[in-house]
């Protein structure tokens, strides 16, 4: 598998957050949109028709990977309730399985949805841009969770470091 492979998935989830925002024309989503775009132009060597197509397709990418987390998302709160409340292991069982049968394939429509989008985008680039990309989603990675560090950090009780959500001040042991 290419480096490109391995780094996508921890990439898209340090956007998700943003993704639904994307198709928004303003707000954080058009600056996730922007910062793309020239950093596909600046650091991979792409055209500005380019770094928007790729910035396009990446956007739908964001929405339909998005929606797909938020339905597995879901299922994992019914599996939890399931298996946490009332009834036999032979009822958790039988209430569990089409469940799982659901998960599992979304699980592979998540998979399948990012090798179409690697192919996309590989068949808009030439072999060096490919490489290019390669070597610097590394570099987009950190910086765009600096960049949603500062967005998010500029809300109370959203900073990505921020300690005074749920669960504030306790220490495990109870304490």
């Amino acid at each position: 598998m290419s480096r490109l492979s391995f780094l996508l998935p921890a990439l898209i989830l340090a956007v998700q957050p943003l993704a639904m925002a994307q198709a928004q024309p303003e707000g954080e989503g058009r600056l996730l949109y922007q910062f793309r775009v020239e950093h596909l132009e600046r650091n991979v060597g792409l055209t500005e028709d380019q770094a928007r197509s790729v910035a396009d397709r990446w956007a739908r990418f964001d929405r339909e990977l998005f929606e797909k987390t938020r339905q597995v998302r879901e299922l994992r709160t019914q599996f939890n309730d399931i298996l946490m409340g009332p009834g036999t292991e032979d009822e958790k069982n039988a209430r569990v399985k089409p469940l799982l049968d659901q998960f599992v394939a979304l699980r592979h429509q998540q998979m399948n949805l990012k090798m179409q989008f690697e192919d996309d985008i590989r068949s808009r680039l030439s072999p060096a841009q490919q490489v290019r990309l390669i070597v610097q989603v590394d570099e987009m990675q950190r910086r765009m969770l600096e960049v949603l560090r500062q967005g998010l950090g500029n809300r109370p009780g959203m900073g990505l470091g921020n300690r005074m959500g749920p669960g504030a001040g306790l220490r495990r042991g109870g304490r």
